[in-house]
């Protein structure tokens, strides 16, 4: 699953229609192996080019005169033949072979006995290759004005390549149409590589209207990757990503923090927040609170499709005690 942030609402109790969810994209199947070097493979073959090199030249050079000659060609023919046949299996048959082979024994045993859709879920997150961590979104808001607010957001995280070969990466957003979105920087790279950074200028030109999931984003298609190393070679650095984008919601609202990438840990931030509002998150058990503090930390891991909720209304004394810190 591409990696985007939806912010979704919550209608008000009057409200006659609900926003359509995000239909889930297909999520390419994506080969495991590791990306072998001409050294790694000059090694694997090492062992058959030296058989066949002592086959043929025992085949060519071993005189008939010297004993037992048929017996030499038999073995001789014996190398050629090995020598070739591990050359074709190392470079064009193992790794498939492997593959069937594993894919096959996780059909049997990861979820054995569920219905087939849930073990292809099961399989989904066993073959995530991509991870986030250090994930933060922060909130400012602005002074309600005709029961409208407007918010600055900050969404910003740390990825990294779990699999076994070099993973291309580019970061997406989407936000409801509804609340009149307005991306306004991004950044994203590796510290002391290539950084990719856009203002709302260079961002306008990529955003993106999907009429029936009535959202606006800048799709993963519209941005330069960057190349991930596997954290398995030895790999530190992550490719870090910084979103900033403006919205017009009502005074009273809901945020859905949907995580479309598999994550480690989330941190919901209030940098400014209005006398006349109140912010409050929750309804996680995970969740770590101070009464009083402007952060709440879930520490726990989130899956595709997982996600968290934040409101934001105007205080009512009897109300405020409703949602206490944990």
């Amino acid at each position: 699953m591409p990696a985007f942030e939806v912010v979704a609402a919550e209608p008000a109790q009057d409200s006659e229609t609900r926003a359509m969810p995000p239909a889930k994209e297909h999520k390419p199947r994506v080969r495991r192996f590791h990306a072998l070097t001409l050294k790694d493979h000059a090694r694997l073959l090492l062992p058959f080019i030296v058989m066949g090199i002592l086959g043929g030249a025992a085949r060519l050079q071993y005189p008939y005169w010297w004993p037992v000659p048929d017996l030499v060609s038999f073995v001789a023919n014996i190398f050629i033949v090995t020598a070739v046949l591990g050359v074709i299996l190392e470079l064009f048959s193992a790794k498939l072979l492997i593959e069937r082979v594993s894919e096959d024994m996780a059909q049997r045993l990861i979820g054995r006995g569920l219905p087939a859709e849930l073990q292809a879920s099961i399989r989904d997150i066993v073959a995530t290759d991509l991870a986030r961590d250090h994930y933060v979104k922060s909130y400012a808001f602005s002074t309600p004005v005709d029961g409208h607010v407007n918010i600055d957001i900050e969404v910003r995280y740390e990825l990294r390549n779990y699999s076994e070969a070099v993973r291309d990466y580019a970061p997406e957003i989407a936000v409801e149409i509804f609340s009149q979105p307005e991306f306004r920087f991004l950044e994203y790279g590796i510290a002391g590589r290539k950084i990719h950074t856009f203002s709302d200028e260079n961002l306008v030109s990529k955003v993106e209207t999907v009429d029936e999931l009535n959202i606006r984003r800048v799709p993963q298609s519209a941005l330069p990757p960057v190349s991930l190393k596997p954290v398995r070679s030895g790999e530190k650095s992550a490719c870090q990503v910084t979103w900033r984008y403006h919205m017009t919601v009502p005074e009273q609202y809901c945020d859905v923090i949907d995580f479309g990438e598999a994550t480690l840990g989330a941190t919901l931030q209030v940098q400014n927040v209005p006398e006349e509002l109140e912010f409050v998150c929750g309804g996680d058990t995970s969740v770590h609170h101070e009464v009083g503090s402007h952060s709440w930390y879930f520490d726990r891991s989130f899956i595709a499709g997982q996600h968290l909720r934040a409101w934001w209304f105007r205080k009512v004394s009897a109300r405020s005690s409703r949602y206490p810190g944990k």
